[in-house]
């Protein structure tokens, strides 16, 4: 079925009763996206070839089904899975560059969709590797705003929270003159402590137990800059429990390590 009549389906006018034809048009376009989006569903959770094998897939219907947002939210995420496993910096700033233009187009066409603002928010995070200074801060403000909508919309996604205790974290260890280089720039320079990210990190962990060994080890990050080592130990041990599988899970076992060290674990 052509694009153009798929999106003749979505746009009709409610005053207008389809014919039988056009409603077994539109049946048949859901299905085959209810089919598609299955299918990269499980790509996404599999191997980097099956990563790379889901962002094809959805290239080649992009023209068919770009104008529905669960499309959209999931091309930026396959955009974001192969930014991190391409190999070089400038794959890398493409994918990121085109994520974040496709997760802008998810999130203006349906503002209601929390998946869209949270993976528009994860390639504006991506961003502020290949930005000017300025940029980064401006992507930085953009981050918070979408990750909160995320949250408002959707508020038992571990993900969000995840992400939003990182971005406490990073906001909480910035310099005098960072800050000062926010300010100038936007008026007001981001605000968050340690606290507030232990907080959220705290959340992932009630909404879904042993969510991440990157969750544990900012926990335990958490927990020794607040001064409770003992908590922080704990935290520690129990990111050691987990099975090292991806490569996120690589770099949060080198940051466990340095951390354990430090603690004496």
């Amino acid at each position: 079925m052509s694009s153009h009549r798929y999106m003749t389906a979505l746009t009709d006018s409610e005053e207008e009763e389809p014919n039988e034809g056009e409603q077994g048009d539109k049946k048949q376009a859901e299905d085959e996206l209810n089919v598609l989006l299955k299918e990269v569903d499980r790509l996404h959770e599999g191997t980097e070839f099956d990563k790379r094998e889901s962002l094809n897939i959805l290239l080649k219907q992009e023209a068919e089904f770009g104008q529905d947002s669960r499309f959209l939210w999931r091309l930026t995420r396959a955009y974001c899975d192969v930014h991190d496993i391409s190999s070089t910096l400038e794959e890398k700033k493409t994918h990121a560059e085109t994520g974040k233009r496709v997760g802008e187009e998810a999130v203006t066409l349906n503002p209601l969709c929390a998946e869209s603002h949270q993976w528009f928010a994860i390639m504006c995070g991506i961003m502020t590797e290949y930005d000017t200074v300025q940029n980064k801060i401006k992507n930085g403000y953009i981050f918070k705003d979408h990750l909160d909508k995320a949250i408002e919309l959707k508020p038992q996604d571990p993900l969000s929270y995840y992400l939003l205790g990182r971005w406490c974290y990073s906001v909480a260890q910035l310099s005098w003159i960072e800050r000062k280089a926010a300010a100038a720039l936007f008026g007001e320079p981001p605000s968050a402590t340690v606290e507030d990210a232990l907080k959220n990190f705290l959340k992932v962990e009630e909404i879904h137990p042993a969510y991440s060994k990157f969750n544990y080890v900012f926990l335990a990050k958490c927990y020794k800059d607040l001064g409770k080592i003992n908590k922080a130990r704990t935290m520690c041990e129990a990111a050691y429990s987990m099975d090292t599988i991806s490569k996120e899970d690589e770099e949060a076992q080198k940051e466990l390590d340095s951390l354990c060290y430090a603690l004496g674990v």
